[in-house]
């Protein structure tokens, strides 16, 4: 009786007559509270059966959750706010004090490498790291930060599986529920319940892409977030194609990490006597591509022309030639191997036959956004994409797949400068290598050519001064 008279004191609870309410039983209201309190929505000093929860208590940390997970606010325990409670999410605590993004803490530096130590078994080795991977691009392309895989040793952010009561601090519930946890910087530390049906690209499961950028999110420094639709939300919301940041996701890292820095703008380039159409003879150079026929293009803005050891053509319009692909490209590499250009901007790459976009393209990379530089590889017979310091490298009719760790541009090209402008494959199988007005000559061995880097306008397109 006491336990009743107790419930019918407390407002917050629904009457058995709401078809989505909760009959009057103390066991949701337990469910609820444990609920609450481990998660920061109520203080762990709050007891309904022996202290009589006060009703403004209870009913502010319902009204914060409902509010939270995008239910209607109404501070009762009805039966869709236990269902919510009920659904998979991070078993990090909430703990809200502003409706913003809340900070866990920085790292004290933007390049940072990451090691994942195992997998789901039914995902395997190459998609585990793929979803990874492209959780990790959410926040690169977004901020100042700068992620590299590393196979061994010690890395920034290390990733692992548990298993319910194994190898994990802080126990895993099985399947549902709880489906990962981390901590802020600069542990690192990242957890995944080993137990869940992880998939990836799959309207079923849970997804590890989206879940993993959640839990990285934490090891970077962001808390949760009270819009439910963020990325940071705690509640986990399944599978949605084509999945972007939310902007509190994107306020949040900024805070911490600054915004993208930008390519070179026009006014760190000498002024074009014409601001719409680039000048060859001053233009920093967008890409540069080897195509077909040997000819060489270069793209700036919306716009492309011709190099060759005559000088250059007049600037065209790039879809004048390539129907549907947009200017301001990051880079453009011809394949020798299967005769067919890609052109590749943000997170999207383009693919032609000839002057005729592919069926399916555009479609969206497996490498990290706003890639520096492409070429074609003649001594791998292989695709070379730079990144910062960073190469991936791709066999088109080999597996077919990209090699998922990126490699130090160091290791394939010795001196070669990070962040480079543009790349072009030469003809005898080297490679000339941009960046601002200075170019750099690679032989075929792979070895920097001496008496290099020379201006970019000297040989190229032949400019009065």
């Amino acid at each position: 009786m006491r336990v009743l008279l107790s419930l019918l004191s407390l407002g917050s609870v629904c009457v058995a007559l709401d078809p989505v309410c909760v009959a009057l039983d103390p066991t949701p209201l337990t469910e609820a509270t444990v609920y609450l309190k481990r998660y920061g929505y109520l203080s762990s000093s709050s007891n309904a059966a022996h202290q009589g929860l006060q009703m403004e208590q209870m009913n502010e940390a319902l009204r914060l959750f409902q509010k939270v997970t995008g239910l209607r606010v109404t501070g009762q325990l009805d039966g869709r706010t236990l269902v919510m409670m009920r659904s998979a999410r991070c078993g990090l605590r909430d703990a809200f004090n502003t409706l913003e993004f809340r900070l866990l803490g920085h790292w004290r530096k933007k390049r940072l490498t990451y090691r994942i130590h195992n997998h789901p078994l039914p995902l395997g080795w190459a998609r585990t790291r793929e979803a990874v991977r492209s959780a990790f691009n959410y926040w690169s392309a977004v901020s100042q930060l700068h992620f590299r895989e590393v196979s061994g040793g010690h890395a920034d952010i290390q990733l692992s599986f548990h298993r319910r009561g194994q190898g994990c601090s802080v126990p895993f519930d099985g399947p549902g529920q709880v489906l990962g946890h981390a901590e802020g910087p600069e542990s690192g530390a990242v957890h995944f319940d080993a137990d869940e049906v992880w998939t990836e690209g799959r309207s079923y499961g849970t997804n590890l892409r989206i879940v993993a950028a959640h839990e990285i999110g934490h090891a970077l420094g962001l808390g949760h977030s009270q819009f439910h639709s963020a990325l940071m939300g705690p509640v986990y919301t399944g599978y949605r194609d084509g999945f972007r940041l939310h902007h509190d996701d994107i306020r949040g890292i900024q805070t911490l990490y600054g915004k993208p820095v930008e390519r070179p703008s026009a006014a760190q380039r000498k002024p074009d006597a014409d601001q719409s159409v680039p000048n060859p003879c001053s233009a920093v150079l967008d890409a540069l591509m080897l195509g077909p026929h040997h000819k060489t293009s270069a793209f700036r803005g919306h716009y492309v022309w011709t190099v060759s050891d005559s000088g250059h053509d007049a600037p065209v319009q790039i879809n004048a030639l390539w129907k549907e692909l947009p200017g301001n490209i990051n880079a453009a590499v011809h394949s020798q191997r299967t005769n067919k250009s890609y052109f590749l901007k943000g997170d999207k790459v383009w693919r032609y036959s000839g002057f005729k976009l592919d069926h399916g393209y555009p479609k969206r990379l497996r490498i990290p956004a706003d890639i520096d530089a492409a070429f074609f590889l003649s001594s791998r017979r292989a695709l070379v994409f730079i990144k910062g310091s960073d190469y991936w490298l791709w066999d088109e009719l080999g597996s077919g797949k990209l090699l998922l760790q990126p490699r130090p541009v160091s290791q394939l090209i010795a001196g070669l400068p990070s962040d480079p402008d543009a790349a072009v494959a030469r003809s005898d199988g080297g490679v000339f290598v941009f960046r601002g007005e200075k170019y750099w000559s690679v032989s075929p061995a792979l070895m920097l050519d001496k008496g290099y880097p020379r201006r970019a306008r000297e040989p190229w397109m032949p400019c009065d001064d």
